[in-house]
């Protein structure tokens, strides 16, 4: 024991890699522990450029999840016997909590262990070389007081790392600190204590059976991460088709050689999910000409890009740009060939060069206009450092019986979190919603 300010504290108690303490017999009395997890950024590394990611999986004596609510992360925060709480996620923060009651931990139970990750590491070309440090310290919930804390540094190039564990045996709970690195995320971890969760794509190529376990995979928790914005934006009963059309014009080949492009579509294909009843992605590219392309699904998903557009001859790409004629064939699917009561949402990614129109030419704004009747929502996403004025434009474009079109500028796509990329896919949707409504353009 210690003295501050002339009350007795317990000592804080510093370990190394390795070092277990058993916390039953050096705590007898302590039941509620807070684990904060703190990280910190080498200058200049900017915080609001990475997405780091907390999780626990709290594992039985066959070393898996006994089901997915021992699986603890952003969108699951309380485990099934709540026993571990969460903290609220906190974009940019460089720390985050976890509430553990070993009191309370089901019998099946045997091990905690915590994991943090870097989301998306390997597509925006991060790793834990970009940080000074991780700390984990483990505090008396009740009384308030440091226990054991435990640093890790020295980092190479980790996406991953497996902090610790409280883990039980012969009776008495024990803290194992391992600070151990990975290069594959968090779906290292979902192989490890996850059996069911598919390596690398978010299905099986063989038939599954019925009693196998639902998979955890990327997608998964992309999808999470979409919930969290509808809830927020009051859209859980909204149903709609969703389609995304693609620049391809030579500018963008850099992000559909590199995989920019394909994990952007798993983002939206995330999106699509929670609003489409078929659960799919309705897909064009275009150059100075177009292409309709297959709708993609979660089972089709992996390697679409270059399955269906890198390795397909019969599309033209990386020529110069035109955008009314694809527009002009998305309006020919959902307003002659498929025509539904269900609105439309139509993602419109765009890397810059569109051009004004001249007299007596087709133009983004006249098909804007001819549209503004039917329930489509065009929502215009600029991404890189391309020219974007006649985007910008759109909300003062005159002449639309309903301001059908959204617009928003991304400078680097492969930087913007997953939650940020949503918050502004559905800031004006709602909006246009309310608009259609009132006209009579949509169904009350």
């Amino acid at each position: 024991m210690r003295k501050i300010s002339g009350k007795e504290v317990r000592t804080l108690i510093t370990l190394i890699k390795g070092q277990r303490i058993n916390l039953s017999k050096q705590y007898p009395e302590i039941d509620k522990l807070k684990i904060d997890i703190s990280w910190k950024l080498k200058a200049p590394q900017h915080s609001n450029f990475y997405e780091i990611d907390l999780s626990a999986f709290m594992i039985n004596q066959d070393a898996v999840i006994p089901e997915e609510g021992y699986f603890i992360f952003y969108n699951n925060p309380l485990s099934s016997d709540h026993s571990l709480a969460m903290s609220k996620v906190v974009p940019a923060a460089e720390n985050q909590e976890l509430f553990l009651n070993l009191a309370g931990v089901s019998p099946e139970i045997e091990k905690v262990t915590f994991i943090l990750t870097i989301h998306d590491a390997e597509i925006r070309k991060q790793n834990f070389s970009h940080f000074e440090n991780i700390s984990l310290t483990i505090w008396d919930e009740e009384s308030k007081e440091e226990l054991l804390s435990f640093a890790i540094d020295g980092f190479e190039q980790e996406t991953a790392f497996e902090l610790g564990n409280v883990y039980r045996k012969e009776g008495s709970w024990r803290f194992n600190p391992i600070g151990r690195g990975y290069n594959r995320g968090l779906q290292e971890f979902l192989d490890i204590y996850h059996p069911a969760a598919a390596a690398e794509t978010p299905y099986k190529e063989e038939k599954e059976c019925e009693t196998e376990r639902p998979m955890i995979s990327k997608l998964d928790l992309l999808k999470k991460k979409v919930d969290i914005i509808i809830e927020r934006k009051a859209l859980q009963k909204i149903r709609a088709r969703v389609g995304v059309v693609l620049d391809i014009s030579g500018s963008m080949r850099r992000l559909y050689k590199e995989g920019i492009v394909q994990n952007v579509m798993g983002r939206l294909l995330a999106l699509a999910t929670r609003f489409d009843d078929d659960g799919i992605l309705d897909v064009w590219i275009y150059d100075n000409s177009f292409s309709r392309l297959p709708s993609v699904s979660e089972r089709d998903f992996p390697n679409y890009v270059e399955r269906e557009i890198l390795k397909n001859t019969g599309v033209s790409k990386f020529t110069a740009n035109n955008e009314p004629p694809v527009m002009r064939d998305v309006l020919n699917k959902y307003i002659k060939e498929e025509n539904s009561s269900l609105p439309v949402y139509l993602i419109f990614i765009n890397d810059g060069g569109i051009k004004k129109a001249k007299k007596n030419q087709d133009s983004v704004a006249n098909v804007l206009i001819d549209s503004s009747k039917e329930p489509i929502f065009w929502q215009f996403a600029g991404i890189g450092d391309g020219n974007f004025d006649v985007l910008r434009k759109l909300d003062d474009l005159d002449g639309r019986y309903a301001d059908n079109a959204g617009f928003f500028h991304i400078p680097d796509i492969e930087k913007e979190t997953d939650e940020e990329l949503y918050e502004k896919l559905l800031h004006e949707f709602p909006r246009w919603m309310a608009e259609a409504r009132e006209k009579k353009i949509l169904a009350r």
